[in-house]
């Protein structure tokens, strides 16, 4: 029941595709009285295979996504997209609402709750994938710690299927085996923006946002990115991989696969947040690793945190 993306083969090994980016502003998301924002932006990508792969993207002009609805003050932070039975669907961060992008107008859909599913906190949700049938809903996976005490409900995993109806998982032990595995100590964090499932490929990939030794520190952690592709089959082992460089600033918030490319094409955006100053990359490499468009810098300054192919 999913629709398929728009592919269209333009001779010489060379196709295009359709791709739709969508922004995180944080605070900046507040547009009015009343009002919250997020950007969207469309691309046209071109895959030339061969001239050892090559890739370019062209992009259209900026629009504007508003709202009223929001918690506290704060919301539009969208942090993903994904096409579920026809549907562009997103998710907020601060609101748990998964909504529907249609018309250029946010129809939520779903709300989601943090943990297990009796909290009175909204589901920080950083990424979605689809698997089985079921839209897939995760946050940062790490446990949350202040001088007032510590949770776990952004360790918590949504599935969601295609009426709405939501089932809470716990990867509390999946996260933290995830985490061992690519060498970081119990008082270290491993924070995951990027998922996807590939069906394809029968493999879970994971393209982590952040990875500290060390704990928590906002200033330590404004510049602790990460170049690790970590996948897996049953979410018990586990593989990685490096991409590229390491460059501290830039950690990844979003990716998808090529279609058409048998999931081994990605195209992944790495956000960048150091002080007030934010801005965001893309890049292409494939499942091994190695880059095919090196980080190229998006207009705007803006944070954009979700990524797909219409």
């Amino acid at each position: 029941l999913q629709s398929q993306p728009y592919i269209r083969k333009c001779g010489n090994g060379c196709t295009e595709y359709k791709l739709l980016i969508v922004t995180d502003l944080d605070r900046a998301s507040k547009a009015g009285d009343w009002t919250w924002r997020a950007v969207t932006r469309q691309g046209l990508l071109k895959l030339d295979i061969h001239r050892n792969p090559h890739v370019s993207i062209k992009w259209d002009p900026d629009r504007n996504l508003t709202s009223a609805m929001n918690v506290k003050g704060r919301a539009m932070e969208l942090s993903d997209l994904t096409v579920f039975h026809n549907r562009v669907l997103t998710p907020d961060d601060r609101t748990g609402l998964i909504s529907e992008i249609r018309d250029n107008q946010i129809i939520p859909w779903v709300f989601l709750n943090s943990g297990p599913g009796n909290t009175t906190d909204a589901f920080k949700c950083e990424w979605m994938t689809i698997k089985d049938g079921l839209l897939y809903v995760g946050s940062h996976g790490v446990e949350y710690k202040t001088k007032h005490g510590s949770h776990r409900n952004n360790m918590w995993v949504k599935t969601v299927t295609s009426k709405g109806e939501v089932t809470n998982k716990n990867w509390i032990g999946i996260y933290n085996k995830m985490k061992a595995f690519v060498g970081i100590p119990e008082e270290g964090y491993l924070t995951h923006e990027a998922v996807q499932w590939s069906a394809r490929r029968g493999r879970w990939f994971f393209l982590p946002r952040k990875a500290s030794k060390t704990p928590y520190n906002e200033t330590v952690d404004e510049k602790s990115g990460t170049n690790l592709l970590i996948s897996s089959t049953n979410l018990d082992q586990f593989e990685f991989k490096t991409v590229g460089e390491v460059v501290p600033e830039r950690g990844y918030s979003a990716f998808a696969f090529i279609p058409d490319t048998n999931d081994d094409l990605i195209v992944a955006l790495k956000s960048k947040e150091v002080g007030d100053s934010t801005a965001t990359y893309i890049t292409v490499f494939n499942i091994e690793g190695q880059v095919i468009l090196q980080d190229e810098e998006l207009s705007g300054n803006y944070k954009f945190e979700g990524l797909y192919f219409l």
